[in-house]
């Protein structure tokens, strides 16, 4: 369905209060939430798919303080709501790994498949 790599570091999603929205991580979040949705809307050009769907996210990071891989996971397809799909309500299945690399090599692959009623990935 949809394949495109985020260059960079990735940056796990944080909890926000109303209070907190306004702090330096947060900011830096929502920061990035805003670069994977503009590089989706540059591979995926159709309307939001409404049926289930399976995500693999490849995350390339470099040593430092690295978060849990369900936070970058997160980070990712919160995104992506509203732009590839309706809701990630609609993930039925979800491959993450997270990958050692050089520091200019830091990225996240991101492939998206729309799932049949069965929970097979529709290849077109």
């Amino acid at each position: 369905m949809v394949e495109f790599t985020v260059p960079g570091r990735a940056i796990p999603a944080v909890r926000m209060t109303q209070r907190s929205k306004y702090s330096k991580p947060a900011q830096r979040y929502l920061r990035y939430k805003s670069q994977i949705g503009w590089v989706a809307r540059q591979h995926f050009k159709g309307s939001p798919v409404s049926g289930p769907v399976a995500v693999n996210v490849k995350l390339y990071l470099s040593g430092g303080n690295q978060g849990d891989i369900d936070n970058y996971f997160k980070s990712v397809t919160d995104s992506l709501n509203k732009i590839v799909y309706d809701d990630d309500r609609q993930i039925k299945t979800m491959i993450a790994r997270k990958i050692e690399c050089e520091k200019e090599d830091q990225r996240v692959e991101v492939e998206i498949y729309e799932l049949d009623s069965l929970g097979n990935a529709e290849i077109s």
